[in-house]
């Protein structure tokens, strides 16, 4: 056969499995398959045949050149372990392979042919992490396809006799097949192009609604995740925004809620969570389901869709379950998986953060619990002791103190809510210092500046210990202790002055309240220092003005918080 009729019939073969190639980026399936990461056994199977067909077809289509009958199936070979990875390529080469040895002809040369089309597959398999997902350089293909064909060569003038008719044969053919069927392969690999930009195309549909399903469910699961009208609401969204025909949700042991798009049948149990469910939350990870046992209650349910589950983690601890369900299709589509992956995952963090928000919540009341059952024995005892010496002279005074003092245990014991009126703390001050005021008599003084309205809620017994500490520490040199309670207000915010006549703070107790240390004769005040922090924020952390001539606290709150 001259040369130029060879060239010819060659690129004619190379037009044909570029044909077969560009049917075949157009099927949905193939497509589907090819863009999965992790390919079910029917994926793999399939994939396999057909790139076997390709195979075979590039060896039924062969040119006889008298010795031998030139090919392209190095194309096929080749683009099954690139397209497919490892296993496909090596399942693909592996079956046509079978066909080479047993109907190409001449025979003499059906082991090389044989042996060559298994180490095509692998090859191209072998470079799959190298050019998956289309960053392949052409550059790189072409010269490992002029290898593959080099290597093709050697194994007929190696496995084939008589030698001398084989290496004629290849002195024939390799100029040839080197170089047009390694342009032929990025042709044939070029058209699946289309399926890797469709696929880009996916990814910013699917990050686009993503984002928006994003938005809409994650305020949802802000207060953590339980049965109620969030989880309802969340169910709608999902099954809104999305293309599955059903949506259900569930905590580690029940089915919290379920909806369904037009479907009439329903299982006769609702309370059994799926066993994909289940087995999702006991892997951690995602799980899909095709089948189930003639036993389920789900099974005729099954019968026409599949269902995918992916769970909530918590600390590497499953806490519920997002199951889904979608009409049966030969391959699930990976857009459709990693969309169920994304929300579940952004889900976790969500969940996790409203368990944090509540952990901080009870941390805190358990502190403000702690405060409020710190009642200062000495305090108590002398309080006990002025009302006792009052009842000798004063008999009305000592009933009043009595009602005061209780009056102040009540409030300092009441831990229904962590933020009361400013009146109601002011009120609280007022029993503290009246009691006090009974204990020192004209030794202690105070003097209250107030607005007439205080519409403002702040956080309960947070004015008792900076005014106690000024009643304890503000002596002046007189012995006297003068306390005065200012209350400003403008636009913004509230703040509250507590001003002594004493000798002023130590530094050291300053630096140790700013920087959050543990102070032990300042609990009370280290705890109003956090406790402002963790409501108001660090513009509004409590100021200090201290000299020897006597000191100012100064707590400021927010007005809307």
């Amino acid at each position: 056969m001259q040369a130029d009729n060879l060239v010819f019939q060659l690129i004619l073969n190379i037009g044909l499995l570029a044909l077969v190639a560009n049917l075949l980026s157009k099927l949905r399936i193939i497509q589907n398959i090819i863009l999965q990461e992790r390919r079910s056994v029917k994926s793999q199977a399939l994939l396999s045949l057909v790139f076997a067909g390709i195979i075979i077809l590039s060896t039924y289509t062969s040119i006889d050149i008298g010795g031998y009958s030139l090919n392209t199936r190095v194309i096929g070979a080749m683009a099954a372990g690139v397209l497919g990875g490892p296993i496909i390529g090596l399942y693909a080469s592996f079956l046509s392979a079978i066909y080479v040895y047993f109907f190409s002809q001449p025979q003499m040369f059906a082991m090389a042919s044989a042996f060559s089309t298994v180490l095509f597959g692998l090859l191209g398999g072998g470079f799959y992490p190298y050019f998956q997902r289309g960053k392949w350089k052409y550059r790189d293909l072409f010269l490992l396809t002029c290898f593959a064909e080099i290597c093709d060569m050697i194994a007929l003038l190696r496995l084939s006799s008589p030698f001398d008719i084989a290496l004629n044969t290849v002195l024939e053919i390799a100029a040839p097949m080197i170089l047009l069927n390694s342009i032929g392969i990025l042709i044939f690999i070029s058209s699946f192009n289309n399926v890797f930009i469709l696929q880009d195309i996916e990814s910013s549909r699917q990050l686009q609604q993503a984002s928006e399903l994003s938005r809409k469910c994650l305020p949802l699961l802000s207060h953590g995740f339980h049965e109620g009208e969030d989880m309802h609401e969340l169910a709608s969204v999902i099954l809104r925004e999305t293309d599955w025909m059903g949506v259900m949700l569930t905590d580690r042991t029940k089915i919290l809620e379920w909806q369904q798009k037009g479907i009439e049948y329903q299982p006769e149990d609702l309370t059994r969570i799926p066993r994909v469910g289940k087995d999702a939350m006991r892997a951690g990870e995602l799980m899909t389901m095709y089948h189930v046992p003639k036993s389920s209650s789900w099974y005729e349910w099954m019968k026409e869709y599949s269902m995918v589950a992916a769970p909530f983690m918590l600390k590497e601890q499953a806490v519920g379950c997002l199951i889904v369900w979608m009409k049966k299709t030969w391959v699930f589509r990976t857009s459709e998986l990693e969309l169920l992956q994304h929300v579940v995952t952004l889900g976790s963090y969500q969940i996790a953060m409203a368990e944090l928000e509540h952990q901080k919540a009870m941390w805190q009341q358990a502190e403000l619990k702690a405060l409020q059952f710190q009642i200062n024995p000495h305090f108590l005892f002398n309080a006990l002791n002025t009302i006792s010496s009052v009842c000798r002279e004063d008999s009305e005074r000592a009933r009043e103190l009595l009602v005061i003092l209780a009056n102040y245990f009540r409030y300092n014991l009441d831990g229904t809510t962590g933020m009361v009126p400013m009146e109601e703390e002011i009120r609280h001050v007022r029993d503290y210092l009246a009691l006090e005021k009974g204990r020192f008599e004209e030794k202690l003084e105070v003097t209250y500046e107030l607005p007439p309205q205080m519409d403002i809620l702040i956080p309960t017994l947070i004015l008792q210990p900076v005014v106690e500490n000024a009643v304890k520490y503000g002596i002046n040199h007189e012995g006297r202790r003068i306390v005065k309670i200012k209350v400003e207000e403008n636009k913004e915010k509230f703040v509250v002055s507590i001003s002594d006549k004493g000798k002023g703070f130590p530094p050291n107790v300053i630096q140790a309240l700013e920087s959050g240390e543990s102070m032990g004769k300042s609990v009370g005040l280290n705890n109003v220092y956090k406790r402002m922090e963790s409501i108001y924020g660090d513009d509004c952390r409590p100021r200090i003005i201290s000299s020897d001539k006597g000191s100012c606290v100064q707590l400021t709150f927010k007005k809307g918080c």
